[in-house]
C-alpha cells in the first residue's frame, strides 16, 4: 500500500522515464536546430557529400564481459541515432567513410572482423540508393602502433570491393591509401571532373608523399580523418606556406573556390563519443559549379547523459535500500508488540 500511495515513487518512475525520453530521442531530434544551413542553389547541378570519420565501433576485447555487450550496444545505438538524423536532414548523394571503421579490426579474427562489418551495415543503414566509398584506417588494417596486417588488407578489399577511383556525376573521388602510402592512378578523362582526394591519414602534412599525390592526381581538395578533430589546412601548391584553421560549432559555412594558388585539406571529426573528445560530428559538403561549401553537423555529447543515468540509478537504489530497511524495522516492531499483548501462558 505504501508503494502505491507514495508520491516519491511516482517521481521515481516519472523522472527516469522523462530523462530516457530526452536522452534517447529528443536530444537527437532537436540537434538540427543548431546546425548551419547547407542547401543547394540549383538541385540539378548540386551534389551532396557526407563524410563519416573514425566510428571505431567497440570491439570484443577492450572491455571484459558482460560489460562489453552493454558498451557496444550503447555506442552502436548512439552512432545509429546520430547518423539517421543527419541522413534524413541532409539527404546526401554520396557517403565517404574515411577509415577506422572498427576499433579492433586489425587484431580481430576473421569471424570477429565479419561480425564488426555486419554491425557497421546495421548502424549506417541507408533507406535509399546512394554511392558509398569505403577507406581503411590503421585500426582496420594496422599501420600506426603495429605492422600492417596484409591478411586484413586483403579481407577489407574483399568485403568492401570497389575501385580506388570512383566517378559520380562531375566528381572523381580518389581513394588515397595514406596508411600504405599508395597513390591511385588518374583515369584519362579525370581532368574533366572535379577531383577530390579522400584518405584516412592527412596527406599534405607528409611533405614528400603529399607532393607525390599532388603531382600524380592534382586534386582540387583533400579530405582526411584520423585526428578526431575538425580543422582545415590552407596551403600553397608549392608547399612553402600553410595555415591551420579550427572549425568549431557555430562557425559559418566554409566556402572553397578552386583556384591555382591554394590547396585545402579538411579534417573531418570523429562521429564516435568514445574517442576522448566532446566534439563529434559528420562532415557535410555541397559541390555546385566547382564551388564547394563545407560544414560539420555536430552531434550531442553522450557522457553527460550517461552520468545522469548513473546518478538516477544511485538515487533509486538508495531509495529501495532505505524503503526495505524501514519495512523490515516496522515488521519487527509489529512482531514485538504482538508478543507483548499475548497472555503469559501463551508466551511461555
Amino acid at each position: 500500500m505504501f508503494l502505491r500511495r507514495s508520491t516519491t515513487l511516482k517521481y521515481l518512475i516519472a523522472v527516469p522515464l522523462a530523462i530516457i525520453f530526452y536522452c534517447e530521442w529528443f536530444v537527437f531530434v532537436i540537434q538540427p536546430l543548431f546546425w548551419q544551413e547547407l542547401e543547394c542553389a540549383e538541385s540539378t547541378k548540386c551534389t551532396k557529400i557526407l563524410f563519416i570519420a573514425d566510428p571505431q565501433i567497440q570491439g570484443d576485447l577492450a572491455v571484459p564481459p558482460p560489460l562489453n555487450v552493454l558498451f557496444s550496444w550503447d555506442s552502436d545505438r548512439y552512432l545509429k541515432s546520430t547518423f539517421s538524423v543527419v541522413l534524413r536532414h541532409f539527404k546526401p548523394d554520396v557517403l565517404v567513410y574515411l577509415g577506422d571503421l572498427m576499433d579492433e579490426g586489425s587484431i580481430s579474427s576473421l569471424v570477429e572482423f565479419h561480425s564488426y562489418v555486419k554491425r557497421l551495415s546495421n548502424i549506417f543503414d541507408v533507406y535509399y540508393p546512394i554511392v558509398q566509398i569505403w577507406l581503411p584506417g590503421d585500426n582496420d588494417i594496422g599501420g600506426e602502433n603495429e605492422p600492417i596486417r596484409h591478411d586484413k588488407v586483403l579481407e577489407f578489399n574483399k568485403v568492401f570491393d570497389q575501385p580506388s577511383v570512383i566517378s559520380f556525376r562531375n566528381i572523381t573521388f580518389y581513394k588515397v591509401n595514406s596508411v600504405m602510402y599508395k597513390v591511385p592512378q588518374a583515369p584519362d578523362d579525370a581532368d574533366l571532373n572535379v577531383k577530390i582526394a579522400v584518405s584516412h591519414y592527412p596527406v599534405l602534412s607528409k611533405f614528400s608523399y603529399g607532393q607525390q599525390v599532388n603531382k600524380i592526381i592534382h586534386p582540387h581538395i583533400y579530405f582526411c580523418a584520423h585526428e578526431h578533430m575538425s580543422k582545415y589546412y590552407k596551403q600553397t601548391k608549392n608547399f612553402e606556406f600553410k595555415e591551420t584553421h579550427l572549425l568549431q560549432s557555430g562557425d559559418p559555412v566554409l566556402d572553397v573556390i578552386f583556384n591555382d594558388e591554394w590547396l585545402y585539406e579538411i579534417f573531418v571529426p570523429t562521429c564516435s563519443y568514445r574517442m576522448g573528445t566532446s566534439k563529434m560530428g559528420y562532415g557535410a559538403a555541397i559541390l555546385e559549379n566547382s564551388h564547394l561549401k563545407y560544414t560539420v553537423f555536430w552531434s550531442p555529447q553522450r557522457f553527460p547523459y550517461l552520468f545522469v543515468y548513473l546518478v538516477v540509478l544511485i538515487i533509486i537504489l538508495i531509495y529501495v535500500f532505505c524503503f526495505c530497511c524501514v519495512k523490515l524495522l516496522s515488521r519487527q516492531q509489529r512482531l514485538v508488540r504482538s508478543e507483548d499483548i499475548l497472555p503469559l501462558l501463551h508466551r511461555m
